[in-house]
This record gives C-alpha cells, structure tokens and sequence, in this order.
C-alpha cells in the first residue's frame, strides 16, 4: 500500500520560542486549533545468545573536550549540503522553526492542514510548531490524529507513537504505549513492533513488562533474509531490561537472570551507550553514519570505530532496525558522537519517517532515553539526528 504524504525531519537541536512569540499566540487561535483536531474521526524458539563484544580499546590522549566537540560538529557537514531533506509546505514550516519564527510556523502548518486535513505531513507540521510553542497537548493531538486517520496501518502507529514519545509528559507516554501495542498486535512480524513497545514501558518504569515484550520479540519468527542484526539487538534489549527489573526488584535477582539466560538474552552488566535507528517505510535503505569526537566514521562499509563502537548491520530492506553500540563508562568514550541518516535508496514506498533513539545504561539498571523522530523526504539526502555523548 503505497504510503500517505509523507513527513519531514526535525532539527536535532529544537529552540525554545521566545516570551514575545508566546504573547503572539493568542487564546482564541489555539483554541480554535484544539478544536479543529477534536473533529477528526476515530480515536486515537530461542537460539543460543550471542557472545558479548569485546570492550573498545582503551582510548589514547586526546584533545580537549572543546576541541573534539568543535570537530565533531562540523565533521560530515558538506554531506548536508548534497540534497535537502525536505521538501514543499513541511520545508517550509520546518525553515521557520529553523528561524525561531514559531508563530509563523504555527500558522502555515494550521492553514496547511485546515485545507488538506488528510495529509500527514500537514499534522506532523503542526505538532512540530507546537511542541516548539510549548504547547504538548496540541503536539499530542496533531500526531495523534495521524492514528485517528490511519489505524489500521501498523508503521503510522509506530510513527505517531514515536512522535508522543518525544514529548515528554505521562500521557503522551500512555497513547504511544497503547498505540505501539495495536502496531505490535498487528505486526508481530516487524522486530520494530516489539522493541519500541518494550522500550515505552521501560520509560513508563514497567521493566517485567518490557521484559515479557522482548522475550516475545525474540522467539517471534521472521521473514527470511530480513532485519539484518536485529536477534542481537532484541537480546541485548533484553538485557536492559533485565538490569532495571533486578534494580527495582533486587530480591528477584537470581530469578530474573535464570529468565534472562533461558530466553537466549545477553546480561548488561556495564555501562554502554546505544543509537538505534528504525524508519517506517519499506524495501528501502536508510543508511546510519556515526563520527566520533575525533573525526573517525562509521557506516555500512566500515562498521566499527577504531576509538570503539560498532554498527550491527546494514539493513536495505525497510524499517530496520540498525544499532551502533559503544561500551565502556562515559570517560573511555570518543564523544562527542555526530549522528546522521542516509535516505540511500528510497525505494517504491515514499518518504522515509523513523526514529533515533539514544539510549544511555549506566550498567546498574538505570536507563536514559531521547528520542530524536525524523523525515527525510528526498531520494539520497541526509539527515542530521543530532550530537550524543
């Protein structure tokens, strides 16, 4: 089924509007928006784990941590230079945002989807404006109405779910957690499925639940000759969420580890930092790149960093997902990290709309999570996901 209209990135550093742009968005202009979004119909057999990796080396003496950044930043720059990311009215308001005009953004995306209120891109326009307003209710209608619009298209549920992710709040998290279980139930067949529902309900601190998800997501089958790497990253989830269920429930330790171990997952027990990426779109290749603060790269054809880190896979079928995992305590890391995605091939399906997730584990079952949503509407353009460290 080809997809809707599509959606378009977001920058990796969002900026907040000023005192003077929210006096210039009056009560009764986001009122009337609020109640625009209220008419819309709807509502909203395991193998042996892998061996753990070997830790990175450890790193030499380097520049300051000014200087690494300084290069980190400008490292892969002329590659955002080749073809932009988006295109039309969602580049449009995406370059107002850019500018710090929020309320013109706010207006171009609510008359965009006042006259075309089926297209996706004009409500992810609209939620982009109001999540950088200050405005997550609104944000919250906007991606949900993409649900509202598409419920029985499993890869729009996830996409809107990540969307609500980003967000923040308790019942941003609780849409997206019930739309990833509708995509999950409807879609078992995508790795995706599972680990972004499992990963909600660690944010949500449900650890047994993310567990059981992911135990799922392991033993689920899967087309053949798909989803490149994602068993290991299912298993090393798996691990994750162990490690925050023995925190908050240490008398179950050794319990918890035998249910680990007979589930073929990978115990985390040190200190990592993960970049996932997954896209909704398929039999398309979207391509990961990572620099590390000194300036080395990693992608599909040279997959680790001499400094440490490795990408799992190259996935060139759809969805992902693709993992670049560093491992060691934050001193020993090459940060900062200038993260990047590739639109390589876009294939027959359109836009490609996904997710960065970076996720931080102090290797005591404490877990950090951002979520960096994208688009990318144009074939072979990059799309800059941010910095991590």
């Amino acid at each position: 089924m080809p997809a809707p209209k599509a959606v378009a990135k977001r920058p990796a550093t969002r900026t907040e509007s000023d005192d003077a742009t929210r006096a210039a968005l009056d009560t009764l202009q986001r009122s009337q928006l609020e109640s625009s979004l209220d008419g819309d119909t709807g509502s909203s057999a395991s193998s042996p784990a892998p061996a753990e990796p070997p830790p990175p080396p450890r790193r030499q003496e380097r520049a300051s941590a000014e200087g690494r950044r300084a290069r980190a930043e400008s490292t892969g720059d002329e590659n955002l230079d080749r073809v932009a990311a988006y295109t039309g009215r969602f580049k449009d308001v995406m370059e107002q945002l850019a500018q710090k005009d929020v309320k013109g953004a706010l207006e171009a995306a609510s008359s965009w989807r006042s006259e075309e209120p089926a297209d996706v891109m004009a409500l992810i326009a609209l939620g982009e404006a109001a999540e950088a307003l200050g405005a997550p209710r609104l944000a919250a209608r906007a991606y949900g109405s993409v649900v509202d619009l598409f419920p029985n298209r499993a890869d729009l549920r996830r996409f809107a779910g990540e969307r609500l992710e980003r967000i923040g709040d308790a019942g941003a998290l609780d849409l997206a957690i019930d739309t990833f279980e509708k995509a999950r139930t409807d879609r078992p067949d995508h790795p995706a499925s599972h680990r972004l529902l499992a990963m909600a309900y660690l944010r949500a601190r449900q650890p047994q639940k993310a567990f059981e998800v992911l135990k799922a997501g392991i033993a689920q089958r899967y087309p053949d000759g798909r989803f490149r790497g994602a068993d290991r990253i299912l298993r090393e989830d798996l691990g994750l969420a162990a490690a925050a269920w023995i925190r908050v429930d240490p008398k179950r330790e050794d319990e918890i580890r035998t249910l680990l171990r007979a589930a073929g997952g990978v115990e985390e027990d040190g200190p990592s930092l993960r970049f996932v990426l997954v896209w909704e779109t398929d039999a398309n290749d979207v391509d990961f790149h990572i620099y590390d603060g000194d300036g080395n790269h990693a992608f599909y054809s040279h997959r680790s960093l001499p400094t440490g880190g490795e990408l799992y896979a190259d996935v060139t079928t759809g969805y992902g997902p693709e993992c670049f995992t560093v491992r060691g305590p934050k001193a020993e890391r090459a940060g900062p990290y200038k993260l990047q995605a590739h639109y390589y091939s876009r294939g027959p399906m359109g836009y490609g709309m996904g997710k960065l997730q970076v996720v931080e584990h102090d290797g005591k079952g404490n877990i950090a999570f951002q979520e960096r949503p994208f688009v990318v509407m144009n074939d072979h353009a990059f799309v800059d996901l941010g910095m991590a460290d």
